[in-house]
């Protein structure tokens, strides 16, 4: 297993506690943590040489493009059911998941594996970098939210960017 810097740590904590995510940011979450892990396991080249490694690897048809990681995010969510069977809870960042998000996110990935099962390398290159991208503004947006929340101020732990930027 790769062995990745604080930054990368760090913004692995700090994913699994931030809330407000929609039902896409959290399938396109999935994209943008593979791809940064792959970046920084190949020691930060740059970004456009990841995409390509990325969608070139067997991983990424065995894994991705295939629904794996995809349904082991449904799966997780579904182990943690509410006590009144109105949904799921998402203990890391304290939220209710209902019934609906589930279907939302069954139905948005039904769209993205069509996306991403594309056998052109250069669609397949756009559609990830597009995903990464709006994955990326989010969680910056997110993190400037909280860092101009006087109740959530940052902490040593915490970063004000993403670490793989775009």
């Amino acid at each position: 297993m790769a062995k990745h810097g604080l930054e990368i740590v760090q913004f692995l904590k700090w994913r699994k506690k931030v809330k407000g995510k929609t039902t896409l940011i959290r399938l396109y979450e999935i994209i943008y943590v593979g791809l940064l892990m792959l970046w920084s396991k190949k020691d930060n080249p740059p970004f456009k040489n990841t995409i390509h490694e990325f969608i070139s690897r067997k991983e990424y048809e065995e894994n991705l493009s295939s629904g794996k990681l995809f349904d082991k995010l449904i799966r997780e969510i579904k182990e943690t059911p509410c006590d009144d069977k109105s949904g799921y809870y998402l203990e890391d960042s304290a939220e209710i998941i209902d019934h609906n998000n589930i279907k939302e996110i069954v139905s948005h990935k039904k769209i993205l594996l069509k996306e991403l099962n594309t056998k052109n390398s250069v669609e397949r290159y756009a559609v990830i970098y597009e995903y990464v991208k709006i994955y990326y503004l989010w969680a910056l947006n997110k993190m400037k939210m909280e860092d101009e929340d006087i109740t959530k101020q940052q902490n040593f732990e915490t970063s004000n960017n993403p670490p793989l930027e775009i």
